[in-house]
């Protein structure tokens, strides 16, 4: 058997033996050739590659001066505007503060009345409405705005209730009574500067939840004092109203003021 099927085996043409297999598709495979040109539409990849390249060539355009300059000052106005609208919505925020519920402020305290040299307590002023503010006199800024705002409330609510600032230092070291009489002389007569021992000072700080802290001397021995910067409005019971933050305006603390003495005036009268 074997040796009749070896003659068909070496008889068998090359050509056949080295035809292709037909394709599983139904057609015979495409010879590939560089000069060839198919008809058929481009792949997506293909499509896409072209598009990038027509993009590329479009952007390779001569850029001048006169249009980077100009591109210049367009980013510049979007960059103030946007930080422009960015401080007035802060500021409308901050003048807007809103509260649940009355914290829990005020108490009894004694402290030294810096025009008189003798003791206030909290007493004292019982009977009209105050406005308390923590700050003291080598404030180079913060404190004299705040104060100048102070003022301009006390004048504001004029005629219409009798209101008082109290000045209460964070600083008893430096802020003696004879300092703080002299700067007293650059503010609103109405309001009164207090003074007294750290311990004092400390104490009424802490009925208030005012934060205090003192900065690193320099080499002259001079300081400036970290603290809380509100407006405090006492009633005339002695106790604690409402609070008025750094960004409110005076119009705005007015304002408040006014309506919380038209609510305790409606419910004495109740």
């Amino acid at each position: 058997m074997l040796s009749r099927a070896a003659p068909l085996l070496r008889s068998r043409p090359l050509a056949s033996s080295l035809r292709s297999p037909p394709s599983l598709l139904g057609f015979s495979p495409r010879p590939l050739s560089s000069s060839s040109t198919d008809p058929r539409p481009l792949g997506r990849a293909a499509q896409s590659a072209a598009q990038s390249a027509r993009t590329t060539n479009a952007l390779k355009t001569p850029v001048s001066w006169k249009g980077l300059a100009l591109a210049s000052v367009l980013s510049a106005a979007a960059a103030g505007f946007y930080k422009l609208k960015q401080e007035e919505k802060t500021k409308k925020t901050l003048s807007k503060v809103v509260t649940t519920g009355k914290p829990s402020l005020g108490g009894d305290w004694c402290l030294l009345d810096s025009k008189t040299g003798g003791f206030v307590t909290n007493k004292t002023y019982e009977g009209g409405y105050t406005v308390v503010y923590f700050g003291f006199a080598h404030c180079p800024d913060i404190c004299p705005s705040e104060l100048r705002k102070l003022s301009a409330v006390i004048d504001g609510m004029k005629g219409e209730v009798d209101l008082r600032g109290l000045f209460v230092t964070v600083d008893p070291a430096r802020d003696s009574m004879d300092n703080l009489r002299i700067y007293a002389k650059d503010f609103h007569p109405g309001i009164e500067y207090l003074t007294g021992t750290p311990g004092m000072i400390e104490k009424m700080a802490a009925l208030y939840r005012v934060y205090i802290s003192k900065a690193d001397e320099t080499d002259d021995g001079d300081y400036l004092v970290d603290h809380s910067i509100v407006l405090y409005l006492v009633g005339p019971d002695g106790k604690f109203r409402d609070f008025f933050t750094q960004g409110m305006k005076a119009s705005d603390v007015v304002d408040k003021v006014r309506k919380v003495v038209k609510e305790d005036a409606a419910e004495a009268a109740a």
